[in-house]
C-alpha cells in the first residue's frame, strides 16, 4: 500500500460562519499538521472542495437535518457537531448519527481529543499496522514517531517520510520511483542524490553499523526496503541486500 507524505496529516472542514470558531480551531490544529478550511453552513449548495477527513458542524442550536445533510454531502468524513451548550438528549441524538459530540465553550485539548480519536478511526479502517517492530527500533506509523531502545529518535521530516513510507510495506522493496513520489519530490537525479542523503544519514541515526545495515536494507538499481517485522525472533541475515 502507498502512503504519501507529502501532504498534510489531515484535512478539516470547519462549516461556520464564526471567525472567531474557525481561528481557535486553525491555532489548535494546525500546529499539529492538519490542514483546515472553511465554508458557510449549506449557505450555498455547492459543495466545498474536498476531500476532507473531518468535517465540524457549528450548531449553535442543535439540527440534527442539517448534521444528516453535512453527513451526506461529506459521506466519507468524520462529523464533529459543535452545539452551543450541552444537552444530554442532543449528545445522544448526534452519537445515534454516528458523528462525534462537542459542546461550548470547549478546551482546546478537548478539541484536539475529538480529532485524534478520528484520526485513529480512519487509520485503523485502513487496515494497516500501527507499529513496525524490529528488536528494540520501532516506528508509530499512526503518529510518526521513531525509538530506539525505548529512547525517541528526532528525524528531519524528509528522513520520518522514508521510514514512513517503507514501513507501510515492511519486507518489500519500495522503488525510488515510489519514494520519492510519496515525499512529494520528482524522480530525478537530484531526487535520487538527496533520497540517498536521506538513508544515509537515518543509517547513522538507527544502525548499529551504518555500514553493515540489518535494518534499512538496499535493492540495488530498484530502491530500499525494511527488514521483515519479528516477533521475538532473531534477525535475519540480509547480506545480499547490504550496503548502498
Amino acid at each position: 500500500m502507498d502512503v504519501s507524505v507529502a501532504g498534510p496529516r489531515t484535512r478539516i472542514l470547519v462549516l461556520t460562519s464564526e471567525v472567531e470558531l474557525l481561528r481557535l480551531v486553525r491555532s489548535v490544529l494546525e500546529p499539529t499538521g492538519c490542514m483546515v478550511a472553511s465554508d458557510q453552513l449549506f449557505a450555498a449548495s455547492a459543495k466545498a472542495d474536498g476531500p476532507f477527513d473531518v468535517v465540524m458542524v457549528d450548531l449553535p442550536g442543535l439540527d440534527l437535518d442539517q448534521l444528516r445533510q453535512a453527513k451526506r454531502a461529506y459521506s466519507d468524513a468524520h462529523l464533529i457537531a459543535i452545539c452551543g451548550s450541552y444537552r444530554e438528549a442532543d449528545c445522544i441524538a448526534v452519537l445515534d448519527l454516528d458523528a462525534d459530540y462537542l459542546s461550548r465553550p470547549f478546551r482546546p485539548w478537548d478539541l484536539a481529543a475529538r480529532v485524534r480519536v478520528a484520526e485513529l478511526r480512519r487509520f485503523n479502517a485502513t487496515g494497516r499496522r500501527r507499529y513496525y517492530r524490529r528488536g528494540s527500533f520501532v516506528i508509530d506509523l499512526f503518529d510518526r514517531k521513531v525509538a530506539m531502545g525505548g529512547e525517541p529518535i528526532a528525524l528531519a521530516p524528509s528522513e520520518l517520510g522514508v521510514l514512513t513510507i517503507l514501513a507501510s510495506s515492511a519486507g518489500h522493496v519500495a522503488t525510488f520511483g515510489r519514494i520519492l513520489a510519496g515525499l512529494g519530490r520528482p524522480n530525478s537525479t537530484s531526487g535520487r542524490r538527496a533520497l540517498r542523503a536521506s538513508v544515509f544519514r537515518l543509517r547513522r541515526r538507527i544502525e548499529r553499523d551504518p555500514r553493515r545495515p540489518d535494518l534499512l536494507l538496499t535493492e540495488a538499481g530498484v530502491g530500499y526496503r525494511l527488514a521483515p517485522l519479528t516477533e521475538g525472533e532473531p534477525r535475519a541475515s540480509h547480506a545480499s541486500s547490504r550496503g548502498q
